[in-house]
């Protein structure tokens, strides 16, 4: 067997919690088809819920990778790198939830009870916002003010039709 790491622990926890849920997953299930004692998991975590925190953040991270990356197009206005900005983030969290609704849910479900994990990400978002429109101390209003279209609270409505128009609208209030 390959020697034991947070990544290797971290996938197979992913996979146990894809068929039983976050709720159901132990760490003995994780340990168990590790082929190791529970014990050996308390070397890389301090308990379940740091396993499943270190886990939901690597998801975040991994799904926020392009809209963190994103960079201003030197030929468009600031105002035009915003609106293409906040359209990648609308159809990222679109896509997600369109592609794998089982670990989207599990993953924002979690992530919205852990308020930490979620006033980080806006902060986070709120600041890429600021740096792409030149707008200082405006980050929060712009999230908050296009929360439809990346809060998992609304990920059941995204696929309706209407919605890139809906986001023009909203967009319209901006200019």
């Amino acid at each position: 067997m390959a020697r034991l790491s947070q990544e290797i622990i971290l996938d197979m926890a992913e996979k146990i919690i894809y068929e039983k849920g976050m709720e159901k997953t132990t760490l003995y299930d994780i340990a168990g088809n590790l082929n190791v004692t529970h014990a050996a998991l308390y070397k890389h975590y301090r308990n379940k819920e740091d396993l499943f925190q270190k886990l939901a953040l690597r998801w975040l991270e991994e799904t926020s990778r392009e809209i963190f990356a994103w960079t201003k197009n030197a030929d468009k206005s600031p105002n035009d790198d915003l609106h293409d900005w906040l359209w990648l983030l609308a159809e990222t969290k679109k896509k997600l939830f369109d592609n794998d609704r089982k670990m989207f849910l599990l993953y924002t479900d979690y992530i919205e009870q852990n308020s930490e994990l979620v006033t980080n990400h806006l902060e986070h978002l709120a600041q890429k916002a600021e740096e792409i429109s030149g707008r200082a101390n405006q980050g929060a209003a712009i999230i908050t003010a296009f929360v439809y279209f990346h809060n998992p609270y609304f990920a059941h409505r995204w696929s309706r039709a209407g919605h890139a128009e809906l986001f023009e609208e909203v967009w319209s209030l901006f200019k």
